[in-house]
């Protein structure tokens, strides 16, 4: 069964009066109705239990909007999604024209990454490929548009989607910065592609298959004078160009405690300015009055009646570090000692699979395992040396965990005909696994006294959050309070994440927060 249709005004109207717990806002000129936090389909992926029932959760007690992208878990966070709501949908649990939908496209990896080599190789890539890296390319001509968007309503089991958003062009910009193209002649280009993907887009919405559009863009909230900085401003002159009764309705981009300047920078420059910025180059930055002019990203957006997506929250670049303003789960966290002692067990062990490795004649898989599942020459005193828990993940997850996996489902689909060895090496994947729970527990910890500490000074220096119980409550709770925000999109990939976004939203915010409450500098360096 395909869902039908696309949200309609009167169904989430009916939704949000279903879900009175707490307030719905109009996504901006589309006048649909939005839960305050959507739901962030980032991490989300087919194969996850976890997943489906955190989404099923979300979507019966009142979150209507689900955020997801072609490229998240390529493409799996699209099917999870198409098939939980059809489910849903079947089940008569939910209407399909109550849940509002927003997909993106742009990125080739993984599949669309293949299939743009496959492309290639047979003479017709795609049109005006932005070739970034190996395994990485971007691309917003109408021919890759149409293509995706065909991909995502397949994925999604729909016949329209909501609102589809060009995710992240800015890829053109940080291309044409590394290959030296001046900054002039590279944001004229810049704005015509985007231009050429606005006319394909309204097209689009004439033929049905989707609603609106926008941009997700991490670079709206940059400098003006930055290579890669995107003006809400000109899009949206590109945009009234097209047509005065265009569909551009909807953007999204990052903010959180310590990224604000979409409230606090005034980089975009409107009628006030006197400036040229026709496909080029801002250059002058002065208003009529003389004194430097503009405006912030969402007073202009507010003012255009654009909705706006906040994506995010809980994670914070600042100071070119990761900073995730939520507390982490930690069930007794170990001492250095005790992980030290572990890792001795785990030394005993090894040297005990080798010898009989070497005694049974295992010569051709000997090697390969103490090379790549022995951990305990690469840790043993070391494992601190990661610093925090972000460094420590980053080296899990790229180094140890994928020759970590391969062996342990070699050992387990592959007999050696000997069970006291294979008993041995079971016991030694069993134990290098508890190691990395340990070693993350740990690190966590640590990071729990961090945002302790965060959520204390932030108590004193914001009074309206002292009654948050979590500082991932307060990092939602200021940009629902925050003028022009329509939507915080958070990470619910677990049913407690779902339950704690549903216990923030039942709290009551006003839209007058004043963001220069928070200095950022001041609460970390405390």
């Amino acid at each position: 069964m395909t869902l039908k249709n696309f949200a309609s005004i009167a169904d989430t109207k009916l939704y949000s009066e279903k879900h009175k717990n707490f307030k719905f806002n109009s996504l901006g000129r589309t006048d649909l109705l939005v839960s305050e936090v959507g739901f962030g389909g980032y991490r989300i992926d087919i194969r996850s239990p976890l997943n489906r029932d955190a989404l099923k959760k979300a979507l019966l007690s009142g979150i209507n909007l689900i955020d997801t992208s072609s490229n998240y878990t390529d493409g799996n966070s699209e099917l999870l999604i198409g098939e939980v709501l059809q489910e849903l949908v079947n089940a008569n649990m939910l209407s399909r024209e109550s849940v509002v939908i927003v997909t993106k496209g742009g990125y080739l990896q993984g599949k669309n990454y293949a299939l743009s080599l496959s492309r290639k190789e047979e003479n017709y890539p795609f049109p005006e490929l932005v070739e970034y890296e190996e395994g990485l390319e971007h691309c917003i001509h109408p021919e890759f548009i149409e293509d995706q968007i065909k991909r995502s309503l397949e994925r999604l089991k729909l016949k329209t989607i909501d609102i589809y958003l060009l995710h992240n062009p800015e890829y053109y910009l940080k291309y044409a910065e590394k290959k030296g193209i001046d900054i002039s002649t590279a944001r004229e280009e810049y704005y015509r592609r985007i231009k050429k993907a606005f006319e394909h887009l309204e097209k689009e919405v004439q033929n049905g298959r989707i609603k609106h559009y926008g941009i997700s863009s991490n670079t709206f909230i940059n400098d003006a004078d930055t290579f890669d900085f995107t003006s809400l401003e000109k899009i949206i002159s590109i945009a009234e160009e097209i047509s005065k009764d265009n569909h551009f309705s909807v953007i999204e981009f990052p903010m959180n405690l310590l990224e604000n300047n979409a409230a606090t920078k005034t980089n975009q420059f409107g009628n006030e300015a006197l400036h040229t910025y026709s496909f080029g180059k801002l250059t002058t930055q002065v208003s009529k009055t003389g004194q430097p002019g503009g405006t912030t990203l969402l007073d202009l957006a507010e003012k255009k009646n654009l909705g706006v997506l906040i994506n995010r929250p809980l994670n914070a670049f600042y100071n070119n570090k990761v900073i995730r303003l939520a507390e982490p789960l930690v069930h007794n966290a170990p001492s250095i000692e005790a992980i030290n002692q572990e890792l001795e067990n785990i030394n005993n062990l090894e040297k005990s699979i080798t010898e009989k490795l070497k005694l049974y004649g295992y010569t051709d898989i000997s090697s390969s395992i103490i090379k790549n599942l022995f951990i305990f020459d690469e840790l043993n005193h070391r494992w601190t040396e990661s610093k925090d828990i972000f460094r420590w993940e980053a080296k899990l997850n790229k180094h140890f965990l994928p020759k970590f996996h391969y062996y342990k489902n070699y050992i387990k689909n592959n007999s050696l005909k000997n069970e006291e060895l294979e008993m041995d090496l079971f016991s030694c994947t069993f134990k290098i696994g508890k190691l990395f729970s340990l070693i993350s527990s740990y690190y966590n910890n640590e990071y729990l006294k961090f945002t302790d500490r965060i959520k204390k000074d932030l108590a004193v220096s914001v009074p309206e959050l002292k009654t948050s119980k979590k500082l991932s409550h307060m990092a939602i709770h200021t940009l629902r309070s925050t003028k022009g925000v329509t939507t915080v999109l958070v990470g619910l990939d677990q049913v407690p994440y779902v339950s704690d976004a549903i216990e923030e939203l039942k709290q009551p915010v006003n839209k007058d927060f004043d963001w220069n409450k928070i200095n950022a500098d001041q609460i970390l360096n405390k």
